[in-house]
């Protein structure tokens, strides 16, 4: 019986895809976190095939794919996408035009094509075609505030775009944290200058970088859920740093 591994980006609520894929007579386990910190596993026990829910946080999925090809260890795995909004789907089959899409109703006869035509050489992503300023959401013209900013960063703008090393009235916060404790600290005053309009996000060393340390996606996702604030992009700026967009939690 093939084996399957389910990745949504809330782990709680994958068991469910698992269920459905399991009675179409696969077996289904779910990826334990929302990070790449168990990569390692899926390199040692390879599944037939690895599912991807976009319904949910679609950049989150697009990412994770998107790191699965990179690595040479997994990067031949079928990947099946269920589908999500139209546009961000779009995106997502743009960058990996030989995974396969579908619905949830229709996952059993995905997997089973997805099986049998495994890439024998697989598309790795070249995201480098997208510019880093339109990943940020940086728009021409745009004021771009740079706090705590690492001396040697590039960062291309678009057309009348600048700089500046407060917030103010920037329609684009971008945050260099390399501590737990650092962000304990920002967390709070970024928290108030929130406002309708402008992108905020949180720069912080990759676990393969020169500068790593103890922050993680997960853990800078649960500092951020203490002070009910929420994540819904993340990208890499470069070979050392990635960074996470946060909003507010909108009210129910």
């Amino acid at each position: 019986m093939s084996h399957i591994l389910v990745i949504h980006y809330d782990p709680a609520e994958a068991p469910s895809t698992c269920d459905r894929i399991r009675r179409e007579g696969f077996e289904a386990f779910v990826y334990p976190v929302r990070s790449t910190c168990a990569f390692h596993t899926i390199s040692a026990n390879p599944p037939a095939a690895i599912v991807i829910d976009l319904m949910q946080r679609p950049s989150y999925g697009r990412l994770i794919g998107a790191l699965l090809r990179e690595r040479k260890s997994t990067r031949t795995i079928p990947l099946v996408f269920i589908a999500g909004e139209p546009e961000k789907t779009r995106r997502v089959r743009e960058l990996l035009p030989d995974a396969f899409f579908t619905d949830i109703l229709k996952i059993g006869p995905a997997l089973r094509r997805a099986i049998e035509k495994a890439p024998a050489n697989p598309v790795i992503p070249d995201e480098a075609r997208v510019p880093l300023y339109r990943k940020l959401k940086i728009a021409d013209g745009a004021v771009v505030a740079l706090l705590n900013a690492p001396a040697d960063l590039a960062l291309e703008l678009p057309d009348g775009a600048r700089t500046q090393k407060s917030i103010g009235e920037a329609d684009v916060v971008l945050m260099f944290v390399q501590s737990e404790a650092a962000l304990t600290r920002e967390l709070p005053s970024i928290k108030k200058q929130m406002r309708r309009g402008r992108t905020v996000w949180i720069a912080w060393p990759k676990k393969a970088g020169s500068l790593a340390g103890r922050l993680t996606m997960p853990s800078i996702r649960a500092m951020c859920a203490s002070v009910d604030l929420i994540d819904y992009k993340v990208c890499a700026l470069d070979r050392t740093w990635s960074a996470m967009a946060i909003g507010q939690r909108k009210k129910r």
